[in-house]
């Protein structure tokens, strides 16, 4: 009886940290207006966090409403984990939410929308990087 009631505990801690492990979330202040998923979002204090299908992440603002959930692609790199922030692209003066990177080296890419893809062929892009914080 002992060993079943050790190997269930070690079962629920090892789903506890699995769970955990796939958890994540950035908390931010953006500096400037901005647009993420085709919402056009003011300056202030964002956290994104990671809903339960595969690539949805959603946006709340600093009392925690949600102000938008939107679909990612998973995107990586070689070495050593990114610090955690988030990366705009920049045409002109217009902002747009491109990439998350939590504290890894695995980050979330939006898609373009179509006014971002129609900003593309109109004006040089700039990325701006955000600093943020690993909740």
């Amino acid at each position: 009886m002992k060993k079943v009631l050790f190997a269930l505990a070690m079962i629920g801690v090892f789903a506890a940290t699995s769970m955990a492990a796939d958890v994540y979330g950035v908390k931010a202040r953006v500096p400037f207006d901005f647009a993420v998923a085709g919402k056009q979002l003011p300056a202030g204090v964002y956290t994104i966090e990671r809903q339960g299908t595969p690539g949805m992440l959603m946006l709340r603002d600093a009392a925690g409403h949600v102000k938008t959930m939107f679909q990612t692609s998973p995107v990586y790199i070689n070495g050593n984990a990114h610090s955690p922030m988030l990366v705009f692209n920049k045409y002109g003066d217009r902002y747009f939410l491109a990439t998350i990177w939590p504290a890894s080296n695995t980050g979330a890419r939006l898609n373009r929308t179509k006014i971002e893809r129609e900003l593309v062929a109109a004006a040089p892009m700039e990325q701006v990087m955000v600093a943020a914080i690993y909740r």
